[in-house]
């Protein structure tokens, strides 16, 4: 009798525990899926942007308290970042979402060891939000140069920039001049007005790497991308074509004295000290001078800025140098894809671009943002409307060496001591030696 309820009590028991286990079961794939669906999701955030530390901090605060998601920021300043990233996938041990440092071909190795995930799938209409020419930085197609197999978009823009023309608004009224020149007469004019009130029109870093930046303009405008890209693989002669025309716009400029002394030699960090201590009135910049004119001195607001002049003998529309400043790649073993891309959405939606501009002087990548009049100077969102005329490529020289006596050719041009003819003459021949 003692046995028989001692059986039956037995199995109460086991079955109340097979009840608990099931139960327990049930509340650990609850939680399981709670986490799944971002309740405690926590996602890993690598960049090197020091000065945007504070700022993408805040917009991961804002994101968990909209969404659940907490976002952990990680600031990997200086040099050394890229290789961070490289090494990170090489032990498969990537932040769920990074800013990459480097170009298409260091990310292309990364492509290709599934390392990143292609993004035009799983973000589909957000592309449509900037420019083709900053989506096609980090896109890679059937016979890409860096022979990337596994084609797709591996990055989303955060931010954009480009280079145009500053100018000193007080300056230009103390000069008579009412309003920035739109035409390459109008450019010249300016000139003239100013050296009549005594103020030196422009300075640039015509000693440096600026010099194809300043230059691309033209040569799109008088030659158009098909033959330009002739002419510098050599197909095409450069003797005959409008090429001089290009060279010619310098040494007008050299005539009507448009340069600051030292121009040929000038760098860049030189010519902008000069622009923000008022000593010239026009500097042909990038979009991120703005943030340096802002530590040089934060009170100096006086400027805006112009699309490079149109020559009126021009053919082709003015396109100018740009890109994507900081792009955002997505981990292929991220645990959290979906909070990660939404997180990617958040800091690309409009609010938060035009907030980023402000607090950055950095360009936003949406276009929204870009067009809109809220939450940017003047001469921010003119850098920015500027993103709608960034040219893919200029191209590249099939003798790279070609590129260094151009370059040398016009700083001789701007003081005086080469003539356009003589600059062509000795570029035609080094583009000569790459056949």
């Amino acid at each position: 009798m003692f046995g028989k309820q001692k059986n039956h009590w037995f199995r109460i028991i086991l079955g109340l525990s097979f009840v608990l286990l099931f139960v327990a079961g049930c509340n650990s794939e609850d939680a399981n899926q709670e986490e799944d669906n971002g309740e405690n999701a926590e996602i890993v955030f690598w960049h090197y942007l020091n000065d945007r530390h504070e700022l993408l901090k805040g917009f991961a605060e804002d994101f968990e308290t909209e969404t659940g998601t907490k976002v952990d920021v990680q600031l990997f300043g200086g040099d050394g970042f890229k290789q961070k990233i490289i090494a990170a996938a090489q032990t498969d041990s990537l932040p769920d979402l990074m800013t990459y440092s480097g170009g298409a071909g260091d990310l292309a190795q990364l492509v290709e060891t599934d390392s990143v995930l292609e993004l035009s799938s799983e973000l589909g209409d957000l592309f449509n939000k900037f420019p083709d020419t900053l989506v096609k930085t980090f896109s890679f197609a059937e016979g890409n140069p860096h022979k990337v197999t596994k084609y797709g978009t591996y990055a989303v823009p955060m931010d954009a920039n480009n280079m145009q023309f500053i100018y000193n608004t007080d300056l230009f009224a103390e000069a008579g001049i009412s309003e920035a020149p739109k035409t390459w007469d109008e450019f010249i004019e300016a000139i003239d007005k100013l050296n009549e009130a005594g103020i030196t029109p422009f300075a640039t870093g015509m000693g440096s790497w600026v010099i194809d930046p300043i230059l691309n303009p033209y040569e799109f405008a008088y030659l158009g991308q098909e033959q330009l890209f002739k002419i510098k693989q050599g197909e095409e002669p450069i003797i005959g074509s409008d090429y001089i025309k290009v060279l010619e716009l310098f040494e007008e400029m050299y005539e009507h004295d448009a340069f600051a002394e030292g121009i040929a030699t000038m760098d860049l960090p030189a010519a902008e000290q000069m622009f923000v201590n008022g000593e010239v009135a026009m500097i042909f910049d990038g979009s991120w001078g703005i943030g340096v004119f802002n530590q040089m001195n934060p009170e100096f607001k006086n400027y805006d800025v112009f699309m490079p002049p149109v020559p009126s003998d021009a053919k082709y529309d003015i396109k100018i140098t740009g890109g994507i400043g900081v792009p955002l790649v997505v981990s292929n073993d991220t645990e959290y894809k979906e909070e990660t891309l939404e997180f990617v959405k958040y800091l690309v939606a409009k609010e938060q671009q035009q907030e980023y501009a402000e607090k950055s002087f950095n360009l936003p990548a949406n276009l929204e943002a870009a067009q809109s009049e809220d939450g940017m100077s003047s001469a921010l969102r003119n850098f920015s409307l500027g993103m709608e005329h960034v040219f893919e490529s200029p191209g590249v020289y099939k003798n790279p060496n070609a590129s260094t006596v151009l370059q040398k050719g016009i700083q001789l041009i701007v003081i005086g001591e080469a003539t356009p003819e003589e600059v062509l003459e000795d570029l035609a021949a080094e583009i000569e030696k790459g056949e």
